[in-house]
């Protein structure tokens, strides 16, 4: 293959791996936008009704939605870090690291808000609470681990990338020493 075939095909493998994170991009804002339109309509339709509604339903609308936020913040930060990596093409570990770590982040607090509410409002529901914090959100313990995990391999590349960086120094240092 000669050194312009080369070009040609890396070019096209640049050009397709922007194209795909364009597309990852846009469904990020679409499912952004309908979670996020679904969370508003909810709460407006609480705000409007919000006098008719008993204070014990208000509360458990509250409660199940308090999670929303992270979540919805973390579909932001795939959908810029995709938007990034359009626009960016093969540069991207610093795009990818932050996101990953950020992602994490997002979903631990999800997570964690879902676990320390979700017995809350279920001694909300009931009159005589029985066993309301021996039920365990699998779910939203999974979410939490992913989040520890995505935040751990953040650190491990972002890690990875200041050893290769300090690498590639002392080998130019090398290289002009000898």
């Amino acid at each position: 293959m000669t050194s312009a075939e080369t070009k040609t095909v890396a070019e096209r493998e640049v050009a397709s791996f922007r194209h795909r994170n364009r597309g990852f991009a846009a469904a990020a804002t679409i499912i952004l936008i309908v979670v996020g339109s679904i969370v508003g309509l909810t709460l407006a339709v609480v705000i409007l009704q919000g006098h008719a509604m008993r204070a014990e339903t208000l509360q458990k609308v509250a409660l199940a939605w308090a999670p929303a936020a992270f979540y919805l913040w973390a579909l932001w930060i795939l959908r810029g870090m995709f938007a990034a990596l359009a626009r960016g093409g093969l540069a991207f570990q610093p795009v990818v690291i932050r996101a990953l770590s950020r992602v994490g982040w997002a979903l631990l607090l999800g997570a964690s808000v879902s676990l320390v509410l979700a017995p809350v409002a279920r001694m909300l529901a009931v009159s005589r609470p029985v066993a309301g914090f021996a039920v365990l959100n699998l779910p939203s313990l999974t979410l939490g681990v992913v989040g520890l995990a995505l935040i751990a391999v953040a650190r491990m590349l972002r890690e990875g990338a200041r050893l290769e960086a300090e690498a590639a120094s002392l080998k130019a240092m090398l290289e002009d020493f000898i």
